[in-house]
């Protein structure tokens, strides 16, 4: 449950930036492996390892026009 409960406050409190999900020890279930507020997408990437699968939620915020500021939650698979 608590990655239903992180996934919420990624999209209604705005308080975290991206959660990353890895895959139980005993492959039955998808656990939280890492919550940050780093908007900083580098930040992100660097915590994707290499050679282990992951999924990812990333709140992505850019400019639109004159439009001002957008966000859009994107799902990762890595």
């Amino acid at each position: 449950m608590d990655c239903l409960e992180q996934f919420q406050a990624l999209k209604l409190g705005k308080k975290i930036r991206y959660i990353i999900y890895t895959l139980s020890p005993d492959n039955t279930e998808i656990v939280v492996a890492k919550t940050n507020e780093s908007t900083n997408y580098d930040d992100f990437l660097a915590e994707l390892p290499p050679a282990e699968c992951r999924y990812a939620i990333y709140d992505f915020e850019y400019q639109k026009g004159d439009e001002g500021k957008r966000n859009k939650i994107v799902f990762v698979t890595w």
